[in-house]
């Protein structure tokens, strides 16, 4: 466990030259007019959140306009 410490050290250093060099080599992508890639999950993930709104606010609309309605029973028992 004692070199638990030491790499603290050393993730605080990696991670900083990790975003440099990803931001360099955007930075040449984009210079040489390269098209962004394309991130298949992300996609796949947004596409997932989406229809996963689309179907609350589905549900929520429905729910909301159910709870107004007031049925022919609940009248009879509302006059008793």
């Amino acid at each position: 466990m004692a070199t638990g410490a030491g790499l603290g050290g050393l993730v605080s250093v990696l991670m900083p030259l990790v975003g440099i060099v990803t931001m360099l080599k955007a930075r040449n992508r984009r210079k040489r007019g390269l098209p962004e890639p394309v991130d298949t999950d992300f996609e796949a993930r947004r596409a997932a959140t989406l229809e996963s709104q689309r179907r609350m606010e589905a549900y929520l609309a429905q729910r909301g306009a159910a709870s107004y309605h007031v049925s022919e029973d609940d009248e009879q028992e509302i006059r008793r």
